[in-house]
């Protein structure tokens, strides 16, 4: 009897994990392969009697008019989920240095706070956030969508995690050459930190471009409406009727996202088991 259940074992997990790579890959497959149909075949064929290009030629062309300019919304995504990933980069470096490596007076306190902070859902403090942007002058702007992204407690916490596994004495060489605390930073913590790195801008540039909630509720103009959000309006009013162009704005928001995922999938590998975050 034990014999048996071995020898089906092994198949049988294959077949769960075929199946739930099936389930997990076809609503992505559909919804490219649907980007390319006609709006009459989407929901009544899987596979288009003719591929067409016109669903993209109407995101890229402006669509209707200027008030649903897709091209300009993805360079406005560009824009809100660039500048922040490199800021939380570089604030996250520097301060988990100051905390692991300088260690400031009062370190442990600002970790604890650093991983508090962490404890509390983002959308406690849209009402807060959103009354200081308005008396900042900051509402339909850019700066209104970045300014609350430019530092992250989570990348602070996991740059903390590496940074206490460098040994010390190796600091302690490059300052004996002369070398200064920013030098360190950017010469030898940076270059050892690339899988860190890695895992911190890929999280960090996917929350910022597929960011919904936050860009809606501080801006309301057309010409600065990342991707996201523009997509979401098209699906109102007489819009509805352009399941095509739908599927087309959605593949191309998931595009860029698919793109760094298999860029940076090397680092991230190893920088899932390095850091502490798998299992």
């Amino acid at each position: 009897m034990m014999y048996r259940l071995k020898k089906y074992k092994m198949p049988l997990v294959y077949l769960v994990l075929i199946a739930g790579l099936f389930l997990s890959i076809f609503p992505y497959f559909w919804m490219v392969l649907s980007s390319f149909k006609v709006s009459g075949e989407i929901y009544t064929r899987l596979w288009p009697t003719k591929l067409t290009l016109s669903n993209y030629a109407f995101i890229l062309k402006g669509g209707t008019g200027q008030e649903r300019n897709f091209a300009g919304s993805i360079v406005n995504s560009l824009i809100i989920s660039l500048i922040p990933t490199m800021s939380v980069v570089f604030f996250g470096m520097l301060t988990a240095y100051a905390l692991r490596r300088i260690k400031i007076w009062g370190y442990q306190f600002y970790e604890n706070l650093i991983v508090y902070q962490m404890l509390f859902p983002g959308v406690l403090f849209l009402i807060p956030l959103f009354l200081m942007m308005r008396d900042w002058g900051m509402i339909n702007k850019f700066s209104g969508m970045i300014m609350r992204y430019l530092i992250d407690p989570w990348a602070i916490f996991i740059y903390v995690q590496f940074f206490k596994t460098i040994p010390e004495s190796l600091l302690e060489a490059a300052r004996i050459d002369g070398a200064s605390e920013f030098k360190i930073i950017t010469r030898i913590m940076l270059p050892l930190s690339k899988t860190t790195t890695a895992i911190v801008v890929l999280f960090t540039f996917m929350a910022r471009w597929s960011e919904f909630l936050w860009p809606l509720i501080v801006n309301k103009d057309y010409g600065k409406m990342p991707l996201s959000v523009l997509l979401a309006l098209f699906t109102k009013g007489e819009y509805q009727t352009y399941p095509g162009v739908q599927m087309a704005g959605a593949t191309l928001l998931t595009l860029p996202i698919v793109i760094l995922f298999l860029a940076f999938r090397k680092y991230f590998e190893e920088g899932i088991s390095f850091t502490g975050l798998k299992g």
